[in-house]
């Protein structure tokens, strides 16, 4: 069977649970002709990541009739850019968003970016190479994401908030409008940032503070 040539075969690198909800929002934003499933583990292949959905080694997706676009469904944030590097050769990165999520028009988005179920992606925001946007989450107004970000579900960017890239932004936490969170930091989970957060640290908690003895 040949791909038809109006849309392209979506691969989705990454048989976790991440690789389910991005397999999930491309079957449902209907961009893609065919959506398929590849992993590194050979215990994956030949099981599917949903119905419809099978996990293929990446040598099969590799053979896959074109034209291919790869999307890296790993939640690790320096993995997916190494995965992204080594599959490139596969096919160009694919951006996907959920239906139900809400881009403004005037909103930039790199290739590779997911943008998951009831996000809210607001005016003159930018999304870098591969950022993640997930469930719920609002990236508002003259936000700027580096290159493969993680904004967790739940998430309350506020106005012109930086995230350095690779940074992570844990689940239900909030930043204050203006403030950035550095370069491979993580903020964690349900935390309020009330103050920029410098690169490669770890904090957490209302208001956030550094964790003792941990960086990202």
């Amino acid at each position: 069977m040949s791909a038809s040539p109006e849309k392209p075969v979506l691969i989705v690198f990454g048989a976790g649970g991440h690789g389910r909800v991005a397999a999930d929002a491309a079957l449902v934003s209907g961009a893609f002709w065919r959506v398929v499933a590849s992993d590194r583990n050979p215990a994956t292949w030949g099981s599917e990541l949903l119905p419809g959905v099978p996990v293929l080694s990446p040598e099969a997706a590799a053979a896959l009739p074109g034209p291919r676009v790869v999307h890296v469904a790993i939640g690790n944030n320096p993995m997916r850019r190494g995965e992204a590097a080594r599959l490139a050769s596969i096919g160009p990165l694919a951006t996907i968003v959920h239906p139900s999520a809400s881009v403004a028009a005037s909103a930039r988005i790199q290739p590779g970016c997911l943008i998951t179920a009831q996000c809210v992606v607001g005016p003159m925001a930018e999304l870098g190479i591969g950022a993640i946007v997930n469930h719920a989450a609002v990236v508002d107004h003259d936000c700027r994401l580096a290159a493969w970000t993680h904004v967790a579900p739940g998430v309350k960017l506020g106005g012109a908030v930086q995230v350095g890239e690779a940074a992570l932004v844990g689940a239900g936490s909030t930043v204050l409008r203006n403030l950035r969170v550095g370069a491979d930091a993580t903020l964690g989970a349900g935390a309020v940032l009330l103050q920029d957060l410098p690169d490669g640290e770890a904090w957490a908690g209302v208001p956030a503070r550094p964790l003792q003895g941990a960086s990202a």
